[in-house]
């Protein structure tokens, strides 16, 4: 039996103590153990980590289920405003992923011998400029020297490594829990712990990273038939079943978060609340909806000026709305770009995202995944998001904010289906994007009347003007116009030509970039604007300048001048501020 006591201390004298951190689980066969010599009922992952932490001298631990009433909802609320104290004061932090199961001793001798081997070829010292360039073109052989220790380990663990028992131990429930990732983050000194195997932060994260460049490195082998199989329909194959048991994102992204919070001041950036939502949003879930915005707040580094406290009497869409509010009122007009018409929830007004659900990603509104985590477009130049607490006060669910109509969509086209015949779907959007393009040239006022424009038009729109490159989406360069005719090539069925590494990297990057425009449509304006719009826009929509956004937005005319909020836009010609010079006037958006 487990026997222990609980004792007050005052938090003044800073106690020296151990944290948990772990996942609740199924509580409907709780287990007991004894506290205070009193019979105490936990659950059964919290039982058999403590069963595994027991030893022949005490240790003081820190429990969030021990610990805290969890009948008192008033102490509850207390101590999670306290949470991100608790676990950045704990001396040692042990992130418990469950008892020995499904081949984890091995996965964990198999991180331990990679992270160590990882580190001896200097993952730990890889900067984020250095991470950002690492897999880019480097026609000089600049980072040669850098590359070739990764190179080296990478062919050498090859493709006969434990990668199985790895995607298990990466797929248990504690890499998914909202929670976790405050606690994964702020502990100074982190041991992870599965059964009885012990791994210290540092190994584990280098092996997880390097896995990363072992996946892309892996799968360009296989391309080039490195491995030398017999046929290309085997290749094929083998480079699938290797990428589908690739170690899970939610972990990669826990590992990820914990490496940006700690080095913060290193990289003179903390994340606010919008950047973590954006981190977490697919692979952190909650029991209690309203978790979702709760639980990285303590992380964000405008948590002060956002002015969210954790308040449980609130319900899930009050919260909501307050954290889209706060966010917008200190300048993050891209949170509206997370919003997707008829999301199924009425009790949520159209400009606030549903943030129970995976938030979409960010097209148009997109920032580049390293530092200055700088934004690829700015549609309103260098203004500042204007909106009115005033109204807002007097009824929550609106939102007034200023900015300017630019033009109405006259004609939307068929929605880009990426996994519909790649073939029909890509073509189509091509034939009826240059057909738009065609009809605003021939406009009595055309929006430009530079031949260069509408030629660029013709691949700029299709793909959103970006270029996918390894893990991140880049603004797209004058070369991706004969990328568009590598793909056009390339869907037929016709791979015979893509041994060549360049065509088939042209390939990649475009097409790639293409999909997060699942079920866009094409549209003309009727000034002749061409663009990549919502599945939900429709002719008579208005297309719109936010003060302070990143993107052009679309909003739907209601009676009494209020408008529905409709998605993001891509707008051929009006990216980069060009919008802001036309002169257009002012007005305020109410937003219902």
């Amino acid at each position: 039996s487990i026997h222990t006591s609980l004792e007050a201390v005052n938090w003044a004298d800073k106690p020296p103590y151990i944290a948990l951190s772990y996942m609740w689980g199924d509580q409907t066969h709780p287990e007991t153990i004894l506290v205070n010599e009193q019979t105490f009922a936990i659950g059964a992952n919290l039982h058999e980590a403590l069963s595994q932490l027991q030893t022949e001298e005490p240790i003081c631990l820190w429990v969030d289920a021990i610990c805290i009433n969890q009948n008192d909802d008033l102490e509850k609320g207390e101590q999670v405003a306290n949470m991100s104290e608790i676990y950045k004061a704990a001396a040692l932090v042990f992130a418990w992923l469950g008892p020995s199961a499904n081949d984890s001793d091995v996965a964990m001798d198999a991180i331990e011998r990679l992270g160590e081997d990882a580190i001896k070829a200097g993952q730990l010292d890889l900067g984020w400029e250095v991470i950002d360039k690492f897999w880019g073109p480097d026609p000089e052989g600049l980072l040669d020297s850098v590359r070739q220790p990764f190179q080296d380990l990478s062919e050498g663990t090859g493709l006969d490594y434990e990668q199985v028992a790895i995607k298990s131990l990466s797929e248990r429930g504690y890499w998914h829990r909202t929670w976790i990732t405050q606690e994964f983050a702020l502990a100074s000194t982190l041991v992870i712990t599965c059964g009885s195997k012990r791994l210290h932060f540092r190994e584990f994260s280098a092996a997880f990273l390097f896995l990363m460049f072992h996946r892309i490195l892996t799968t360009k082998r296989l391309r080039l038939d490195v491995y030398s199989y017999n046929s290309e329909e085997e290749r094929w194959k083998l480079a699938l079943h290797f990428v589908q048991n690739s170690e899970n994102s939610a972990l990669c992204c826990l590992i990820g978060f914990r490496n940006r919070y700690q080095r913060r001041a290193l990289l003179k950036y903390n994340s606010p609340l919008m950047d973590l939502l954006a981190s977490v949003s697919s692979t952190a879930q909650a029991t209690d909806p309203r978790d979702k915005i709760y639980g990285p707040l303590a992380l964000a580094a405008d948590t002060s000026g956002l002015g969210i406290v954790a308040d449980y009497t609130k319900k899930e869409h009050q919260v909501y709305t307050d954290a889209a509010w706060a966010m917008l009122r200190l300048g993050f007009s891209d949170v509206l770009s997370w919003c997707r018409f008829r999301n199924g929830r009425s009790d949520l007004p159209s400009w606030v995202p549903d943030f129970s659900v995976e938030l979409p990603e960010l097209v148009n509104s997109y920032k580049s995944r390293a530092p200055p985590w700088k934004p690829i477009f700015s549609a309103s130049g260098a203004t500042k998001v204007k909106i009115s607490a005033e109204n807002h006060a007097q009824n929550p669910r609106l939102l007034v904010i200023s900015g300017f109509a630019v033009d109405t969509i006259e004609e939307v086209g068929s929605p880009w289906k990426a996994e519909d015949d790649s073939s029909i779907s890509v073509h189509l959007l091509f034939e009826e994007i240059a057909e738009a393009c065609d009809r605003a040239q021939k406009l009595p006022a055309p929006v430009s009347a530079d031949p260069k424009f509408w030629s660029e038009a013709l691949w700029r729109v299709p793909c959103a003007d970006q270029q996918w490159h390894e893990y991140s989406r880049r603004r797209a360069h004058i070369g991706a116009e004969a990328e568009v005719w590598e793909i056009l090539t390339g869907i037929k069925g016709d791979m015979s030509g893509y041994a060549d590494e360049v065509k088939q990297t042209a390939w990649r990057r475009y097409y790639f970039a293409m999909q997060p425009l699942e079920n866009f449509r094409p549209f003309i304006s009727r000034k002749g604007y061409i663009g990549m719009a919502s599945e939900f826009a429709s002719p008579g929509d208005a297309l719109c300048i936010i003060f302070g956004a990143i993107a052009p937005y679309i909003l739907r005319r209601h009676p009494e001048k209020r408008y529905e909020f409709i998605g993001e836009t891509y707008v051929h010609g009006i990216m980069d501020g060009e919008a802001m010079g036309l002169g257009l006037e002012e007005e305020e958006f109410c937003l219902v």
